[in-house]
């Protein structure tokens, strides 16, 4: 029951939007945003995609809504932090409906050292945004490591998703879209072949503030350039695409 959950002082419960799931978020700056309700769109799910690693779980958020999109999936969250750690197995059994899906303490950059490789058939993540040395590092550790490269580069996250996928196997994730390039150099360096990207518009009219991508192991082909996609409209009210994902997007088989 509703009355049972136990909300910290430095907490919230949320529903999420589009969905019947609900989520204990912490309020110092480090909640969800659109920016992962995007990726959880645009994500694949194949019918050859039956487990997941995301890297940087955080509070679990986004293991969440591909389960919700694709009930069969096995998925595994590792973060580094362990109040999030702590915060997404709480999450779990708030939504007891979530088989299927477990979160593990764990640093990506150790990856190696205590997971197989080529053992998961999709790697999902949404990394810190702000490389090393840049920005104003915010006081809580909770926000400035899910913000800035403190714990784990863009090159981290993008080696350690090489060698959780076999051949065919893919990674999805959104990254700044002024790191966009940055990111194909070193997806070319660990054997991942761009296959989808599509560029994120705040507002009609705005350069891209994010980009959405998917590659692929060994893949060496063309990728699929997809249409911006816009936030926001010139008038302020969400595009018709954002309102169908916050309405439609996640139920199964979307």
């Amino acid at each position: 029951m509703m009355s049972e959950v136990f909300i910290d002082t430095d907490e919230r419960l949320d529903e999420v939007v589009g969905t019947d799931l609900k989520l204990i978020q912490k309020i110092d700056g480090t909640a969800f945003a659109i920016d992962t309700v995007l990726l959880a769109h645009f994500v694949a799910l194949g019918q050859a995609v039956g487990r997941i690693a995301e890297l940087g779980s955080g509070s679990g958020i986004l293991c969440f809504l591909l389960k919700y999109r694709k009930p069969s999936l096995q998925l595994v969250g590792f973060e580094i932090l362990d109040e999030f750690h702590l915060l997404s197995k709480r999450n779990l059994e708030l939504n007891p409906g979530m088989k299927g899906i477990s979160f593990e303490l764990a640093d990506v950059r150790e990856i190696p050292s205590r997971i197989l490789p080529e053992t998961f058939d999709l790697v999902i993540a949404n990394p810190p945004y702000y490389p090393k040395g840049t920005g104003k590092i915010p006081e809580r550790q909770g926000r400035a490591i899910a913000r800035h490269e403190l714990a784990g580069t863009l090159k981290d996250f993008i080696d350690a998703a090489s060698y959780l996928l076999p051949y065919g196997s893919r990674l999805a994730m959104v990254i700044p879209a002024n790191r966009f390039y940055e990111a194909l150099g070193l997806l070319k360096e660990v054997n991942l072949g761009l296959r989808r990207a599509r560029f994120v518009i705040p507002k009609e009219g705005q350069n891209a503030s994010l980009s959405l991508f998917e590659a692929e192991k060994f893949y060496n082909g063309v990728h699929e350039p997809l249409p911006d996609l816009v936030i926001r409209m010139e008038d302020g009210r969400f595009s018709d695409e954002v309102n169908r994902i916050f309405s439609v997007g996640f139920r199964p088989g979307n």
